[in-house]
């Protein structure tokens, strides 16, 4: 039966579900003892579907967040969404570094050095939390399939970038990935511990609580629905 229905089950769990189902203990599964248990199975599954699907569409950038620091454990549930991303060839070219308060205080001094003023970068310094997103530079020796390699690694990484954006969500946590002059640079890399020769930045999340809830994040914004951007080709 559950082969039928495409479901996975060791022979333990399939005797187990056997003997939750024989209601009258005949040693057979009815039709009647058998449909109410499916209903209520796919049920829960469309419920899980639609939880993930507006859990997907509710998560929004945070740009102010509080000082409350964020339990390490949430950022290990976070990594291990991330790295659970599809990746071709398995390469895993991810790396995650995340800066303590003296590192980010370098980080803080090179942008001083860099911008004079103070400006807007003086408020991201506050956020509680910063990961820094590396992937694998494809070697120069690794012929014409190098660009491929590359292209196909940043894809990978950013499919981890949203794997981890969503699990700190759905903790309420808010988050936001930035790219920007600063980490661009050599120095940057220095700081952080990035050899550039074998490692591409891919950018920083900020992660923490947002200031006020997540519920007071901007709305987000998508002009184009569905229907704008499906082709449907015979």
């Amino acid at each position: 039966m559950l082969q039928t229905l495409d479901i996975d089950a060791t022979e333990e769990e399939s005797l187990i579900l056997h003997k939750y189902l024989d209601v009258d203990q005949s040693g057979l599964v009815t039709l009647d003892e058998f449909l109410p248990w499916y209903a209520e199975a796919v049920d829960a599954a469309q419920q899980t579907a639609i939880g993930f699907q507006n859990l997907v569409k509710s998560r929004r950038t945070i740009h102010k967040f509080d000082a409350t620091e964020v339990d390490d454990g949430v950022l290990r549930r976070a990594l291990e969404c991330a790295i659970a991303a599809p990746n071709r060839r398995g390469t895993e070219p991810w790396r995650f570094i995340k800066l303590g308060k003296e590192t980010v205080g370098k980080v803080v001094e090179l942008r001083k050095k860099m911008q004079k003023g103070e400006g807007s970068f003086e408020s991201w310094t506050k956020v509680p939390h910063w990961i820094v997103v590396t992937y694998t530079r494809a070697p120069p020796d690794s012929g014409s399939d190098r660009k491929m390699q590359q292209r196909e690694d940043f894809k990978s990484t950013c499919c981890a970038v949203q794997n981890f954006l969503l699990s700190m969500w759905s903790e309420g946590i808010g988050t936001k990935w930035t790219d920007g002059p600063i980490q661009r640079t050599p120095e940057f890399a220095d700081i952080c511990g990035v050899d550039l020769d074998k490692e591409k930045i891919a950018g920083v999340i900020w992660y923490g609580f947002a200031k006020g809830g997540l519920n007071k994040a901007d709305k987000k914004l998508r002009i184009k629905g569905v229907e704008e951007v499906l082709d449907v080709l015979p």
